[in-house]
């Protein structure tokens, strides 16, 4: 019997289907309603600043015109069966939370406000993964020409690639209903049809190939682990923070001018020195620890709001590298390996003989840390559509102590741009750091980095 004949017909007019494999994978981190992936807390979210008056009715009805079109942000995942499975449910409208902002403040301080707007949300935001629509919107209004809308997103349905979708789509969609000049909504495949793909293409000779790729690449490796600040507590519920940090304009243009001469991306050159960093750390050599993808790897998805991105699992050995310009020379091999062989986390592992989580620095006090560049997608999100102007909150600077979850470890992640302006942060569970400590880590990395872009055929920084 196949996967798909396993999973049990409904009556009622709603939609079941097998789980993607990445909904699998998230599945595989259950821990109840109320904590972990099908915890309130699991949200992905993100804010834009909007100029241009809003008709509050409109507003509400492209929001309900977005979940109606992308079905995954209705679609619960059913675990109390023999067989866990997706469950599309009908459309319903999405919540719409409306708040006042300091009028009086001035234009200079509502940048910092917006931010700020953004992470109070995201520590206050709850969306339960049992109920429909998985998406809630919440409005900050300084006056009547100037807000800040956040959308937020359970993790299970949605990824950081999505939600500039989601506002994209919002917007055309508010456009359109003011019957005002908007693009046409882009052809899209729902993420049920990325679920079929996906198990599809694994069946295929490249997906053979590839788990052959990863049999060889891993074998004998370990996930790379940090020590904790204190024993950790699985029984108690994570309190996760977010360090942002920034990373000046000399420091950005030299690892794009490096990147550029190496025939690399400045994310190479970052990762490169990251896994310099883990190696100070830990002072083992054999480096594997994951980056994440967008998962994306049939560009027919590109406008497919779901939980696509995926974990890929990089080993670069850095016994034989001399200088930096070695380092980021092996990362670049390893990574664009990586690439063009990429699997879903779980069967990258089912398939090779790698140890999760043992070895020399793994103990039970001691978390995998997740590397990436945060993706978009190729087009603006949402720029200027209609009578509406908006404009993508990012590299913030504004750390927050109490935020939205992982569902396990800590995330180094960084923002670029082709200006050359770049942030970065750190997502850390508090129970298991100090937040002196991960400020620690972050100036070690910067030293790190500056060094190597300094002097990048001079022996490794020690």
């Amino acid at each position: 019997m196949t996967i798909e004949q396993q999973v049990p017909s409904i009556g009622d007019g709603r939609v079941s289907r097998p789980l993607s494999v990445n909904e699998e994978f998230l599945y595989a981190f259950d821990r109840g309603n109320d904590v972990g992936v099908f915890g309130p807390r699991m949200i992905v979210s993100a804010g834009w600043r909007i100029h241009g008056q809003l008709d509050m009715t409109v507003v509400q009805l492209a929001l309900d015109d977005v979940v109606e079109r992308h079905e995954v942000l209705r679609t619960t995942i059913i675990r109390d069966t023999d067989v866990p499975h997706a469950r599309v449910r009908p459309p319903s409208p999405v919540s719409l939370t409306v708040v006042d902002l300091p009028s009086s403040a001035e234009q200079a301080d509502r940048g910092r406000l917006a931010h700020e707007f953004l992470n109070e949300v995201d520590r206050t935001g709850r969306l339960a993964a049992t109920e429909t629509p998985l998406l809630q919107a919440t409005l900050g209004r300084f006056d009547d020409d100037d807000v800040v809308l956040v959308l937020a997103a359970n993790h299970l349905v949605s990824d950081g690639w999505s939600m500039h979708v989601i506002m994209r789509d919002f917007a055309i969609c508010y456009a359109t209903r003011r019957g005002l000049p908007a693009p046409e909504l882009p052809v899209m495949r729902q993420y049920r049809d990325y679920a079929d793909w996906q198990r599809q293409a694994g069946r295929g000779k490249r997906a053979a190939n590839a788990r052959e790729y990863w049999q060889a690449e891993l074998a004998g490796g370990y996930m790379l682990t940090l020590p904790t600040d204190r024993p950790r507590r699985p029984d108690v519920p994570p309190v996760y923070s977010v360090y942002r940090f920034p990373i000046d304009r000399e420091l950005a243009g030299a690892t794009a001018s490096l990147a550029k001469s190496l025939n690399s991306s400045s994310f190479m050159v970052l990762y490169a020195c990251f896994t310099l960093f883990l190696y100070r750390r830990t002072g083992v050599p054999d480096i594997v620890s994951p980056i994440i993808t967008s998962g994306r790897t049939e560009p027919s998805f590109d406008h497919t709001v779901g939980a696509l991105f995926n974990f890929m699992p990089i080993r670069t050995d850095l016994s034989s590298c001399v200088t930096f310009t070695d380092l980021v020379h092996r990362t670049r091999a390893a990574l664009l390996n990586a690439y063009s062989h990429e699997l879903p986390f779980n069967e990258i592992i089912a398939q090779s003989e790698m140890e999760m989580m043992r070895g020399p620095t793994r103990n039970v006090d001691s978390v995998v840390t997740t590397f990436q560049v945060s993706q978009f997608p190729p087009e603006p999100a949402a720029e200027d559509i209609g009578d509406i102007r908006a404009t993508a909150l990012r590299r913030s600077l504004i750390s927050a102590v109490d935020t939205s979850e992982l569902p396990d470890g800590t995330l180094w992640d960084f923002d670029l741009d082709q200006a050359g302006d770049a942030a970065g942060l750190v997502k850390f569970n508090s129970l298991d750091f100090d937040q002196s400590t991960i400020i620690a880590m972050v100036d070690e990395y910067r030293e790190l980095l500056r060094a190597s872009l300094t002097a990048p055929d001079s022996a490794l920084p020690k």
